[in-house]
């Protein structure tokens, strides 16, 4: 089949790939990123950090020291991606733009599969694909709709946070559901610490999906109704400051240090594993409120500029 794979430009989007791409070998693939930064994330001092964290530091500091060198990690970059699995990978700005809706018709996928893309698809891009449009949501539906979902589960107090492999339909989240997939909530690890998990267990119902269509089947499918549904916006501040009286935390430094960690090979420059080590990285995110976030990007880049390694971003 061939499949248009849209997920995120940052650091969970790699993640994605690194999980999917080779689980679908013998499939004709496209990958599609979207780079969109929401005006909150710009406003609200906790979604600036996990912004930093997620798109800045790894796509403008790591990623680029790593493609610099000759060797890759446990993990790869987008790049390496393309390279190792032979893939095309671009950024998408409008999805929905005449001159995508005609780029992706020239290419005929037959399905589209949407995971962390943060663009909405409309009607003249859902009816392109013989089979849809799947969406791997990291919430489970209907009462988790919309954005940081595994944040909201956590501070409503679940146990469980689940994942939905659901079909795009004309809503946000609205469509029919394959499956929603749970794991235990563990409020003291972090909300971070749970993503990565989350839509590996969406990818692994995708997988089911796809099997069933190439053998001419249609997947079992149950519609969603309005009673419970539930959509969530961007948290503002008051949101984040209950989740300091609940003790719960946005990023563990540790866990992340070591997602990053899995994308550096043994090689790795001793100054871009001081860089990425918990202490730093914690640091590095304070600052990014004095000093800017370009700012912090530029120091932390100038060491690993002179030793030849962070040459593109």
């Amino acid at each position: 089949m061939k499949i248009l794979f849209c997920t995120k430009n940052d650091i969970f989007g790699a993640s994605i790939l690194n999980f999917i791409l080779p689980r679908l070998a013998g499939h004709e693939l496209r990958v599609f990123l979207s780079d969109k930064t929401r005006s909150a994330e710009n406003q609200v001092p906790e979604l600036s950090e996990e912004k930093f964290l997620e798109r800045d530091f790894p796509l403008h500091v790591v990623f680029p020291a790593i493609d610099a060198g000759a060797d890759a990690g446990e993990l790869l970059t987008f790049e390496g991606c393309a390279r190792k699995y032979g893939v095309s990978i671009e950024i998408s700005q409008k999805i929905n733009s005449p001159e995508s809706e005609q780029e992706i018709r020239a290419w005929g996928p037959d399905v589209i599969v949407s995971a962390r893309f943060s663009l909405i698809f409309k009607g003249n891009i859902e009816r392109i694909p013989r089979f849809g449009i799947y969406n791997i949501h990291p919430g489970a539906l209907p009462g988790y709709a919309g954005l940081c979902a595994p944040l909201r589960g956590l501070v409503n107090g679940e146990e469980k946070l689940g994942c939905t492999l659901h079909k795009v339909d004309m809503g946000i989240d609205t469509g029919p559901i394959y499956s929603v997939s749970t794991m235990p909530a563990t409020p003291s690890a972090s909300v971070f610490s749970h993503i990565g998990h989350l839509y590996e267990m969406g990818l692994t119902s995708l997988l089911e999906v796809l099997q069933t269509l190439e053998a001419g089947r249609q997947p079992q499918m149950r519609e969603q109704t309005q009673e419970g549904f539930r959509y969530y916006h961007l948290p503002g501040s008051e949101v984040f400051e209950q989740m300091r009286r609940l003790g719960i935390c946005l990023v563990s430094f540790d866990a992340y240090s070591d997602l990053v960690l899995r994308f550096c090979p043994v090689s790795t420059s001793p100054k871009l594993l001081e860089i990425v080590s918990p202490a730093a990285v914690e640091q590095a995110a304070a600052d990014i409120h004095t000093q800017g976030i370009d700012g912090v990007v530029e120091r932390l880049r100038a060491p690993l500029v002179g030793e030849g390694l962070a040459l593109r971003t």
